[in-house]
C-alpha cells in the first residue's frame, strides 16, 4: 500500500514525491502494521510507550495517512457489514451502537443488516455485503450457524455468541444462570422458578446453569415454564403464561423467579402485582440482558449484563487485525456476563 507525502525540491528533477508506507513505519518501530493502524486511529488499547514510539517514527519518516489512497491501493472500502439475527432484541441495539463507536476509531463505517430471524434474509444480507465489497463482517447468526453459508465467506468475519469456523466471541449464558442462582441462594431462597426456553441452545444455557447450581445445593426448581426465547414486545406470550400459572398455583409460594429476558421479567412482576404480590417484599425477580427497561422499571430490575463494550472492542479489533493481514485461523474468545443487582432482588428493601 502506498501513501504520499510532500517531497523536497531537487535542482535536477524538481519537486519529488517520496513514498512512505505503513509497513515501513511498523518495521522502524518494531511493531506490527495493525499496531501502527491502532495508534493512528487513537485506539485506547495501545500503551503510552508504544504510542510514543510509533508516533516518533511516523514523524521521522514523514508518514501521512491518506484514507483515499489507502482504500484505492489496498482495494478497501473502509466499510464493515454488521448482521444481527433480530434487532427487536434491545441487547443488539445497544451492541450495534458500541460496534459503530468502536469501528469509527479505526476509520471504518458500518452498514447494518437485520435478518429478523429468517434464514433466507440472513443469506441475502451476507450476499449483499459481499456485493458491496465490505472489508469484513461481524455477525450474530440465527440459531445454529449454517456451516455451508459461513464457511463459504471468503472475507474476514467475526461471529458473536455462536461458534463458527471463523473468528468467534462467545459469552457464557450458563455462567449468567449460575450467578443468578448463587444470588438467590445467598438471599436464602429455596422455592424458585424459571420462565424461558427449555432447550439448551448453542450459546443459550441460562436454564442449565441456573438449575445445576441449585441441584449442587440439593434444591430442585419448583417451577419451569416454557416461553419462546424469540418473542418480542409485540407477540410475546409470557404474561399469559405466567398469569395462567398464578391462576392455578399460589403466587406467593415461589419466592424467587428468574426470567430469560428483562421483557419477560417485567411481565412476571406485572402478573405478581395483579395478584397483590409485591416485588421484592414478597417475591424477588431477576431478568437477563440488562436492557434500558431494567433500569427504568419500578422497582428497578436486577439483570445479567453482557459485557457490551468489551464485546464490541474485541469484535472490531479481531476483524481489523485480519483485514490488515492477521491470521485467518479459527479463534475463540470467551467473555463472561455479570449480575447487576437492583431493587427487584434487594433483600429486605420494603421490610
Amino acid at each position: 500500500m502506498i501513501e504520499e507525502k510532500a517531497g523536497e525540491y531537487n535542482p535536477t528533477k524538481g519537486f519529488e514525491i517520496t513514498m512512505v508506507t505503513m509497513e515501513e513505519v511498523a518495521k522502524a518501530a518494531h511493531v506490527s502494521r495493525a499496531t501502527v493502524s491502532r495508534v493512528l486511529s487513537n485506539h485506547p488499547s495501545i500503551k503510552m510507550e508504544t504510542r510514543s514510539n510509533v508516533m516518533y517514527w511516523v514523524k521521522k519518516l514523514g508518514y501521512e495517512p491518506n484514507q483515499v489512497a489507502q482504500s484505492l491501493a489496498g482495494n478497501r472500502t473502509n466499510i464493515i457489514g454488521v448482521l444481527f439475527s433480530d434487532l427487536s432484541n434491545p441487547l443488539y441495539a445497544s451492541l450495534m451502537a458500541a460496534i459503530v463507536h468502536e469501528a469509527e476509531k479505526y476509520g471504518y463505517n458500518v452498514i447494518l443488516g437485520d435478518a429478523q430471524r429468517e434464514k433466507a434474509r440472513e443469506v441475502n444480507i451476507i450476499n449483499g455485503f459481499k456485493r458491496r465489497k465490505v472489508d469484513g463482517i461481524i455477525v450474530r447468526p440465527i440459531g445454529t450457524p449454517n456451516k455451508k453459508v459461513y464457511s463459504g465467506i471468503n472475507i474476514p468475519m467475526v461471529s458473536l455468541f455462536k461458534q463458527t469456523e471463523k473468528k468467534n466471541i462467545i459469552i457464557s449464558s450458563e455462567m449468567g444462570g449460575i450467578q443468578v442462582a448463587k444470588h438467590f441462594l445467598e438471599l436464602g431462597h429455596k422455592n424458585v422458578g424459571y420462565i424461558g426456553p427449555l432447550k439448551s441452545l448453542a450459546g443459550n444455557n441460562k436454564l442449565q446453569g441456573f438449575r445445576s447450581e441449585f441441584e449442587k445445593n440439593g434444591i430442585r426448581l419448583k417451577a419451569v415454564l416454557e416461553c419462546n426465547q424469540h418473542e418480542t414486545a409485540e407477540n410475546q406470550k409470557s404474561f399469559e403464561i405466567i398469569n395462567q400459572y398464578f391462576e392455578a398455583h399460589d403466587p406467593a409460594k415461589i419466592t424467587a423467579w428468574f426470567a430469560h429476558s428483562d421483557l419477560v421479567a417485567s411481565d412476571v412482576i406485572r402478573s405478581l402485582a395483579k395478584h397483590d404480590i409485591q416485588v421484592p417484599r414478597d417475591v424477588i425477580v431477576c431478568g437477563y440482558n440488562n436492557t434500558l427497561l431494567a433500569k427504568k422499571m419500578i422497582p428497578t430490575l436486577s439483570s445479567v449484563a453482557s459485557p457490551i463494550e468489551e464485546l464490541a472492542e474485541n469484535a472490531v479489533s479481531m476483524l481489523i487485525n485480519e483485514i490488515n493481514g492477521g491470521s485467518e485461523e479459527t479463534e475463540v474468545i470467551d467473555l463472561y456476563p455479570r449480575l447487576i443487582v437492583r431493587e427487584s432482588t434487594s433483600k429486605g428493601l420494603y421490610k
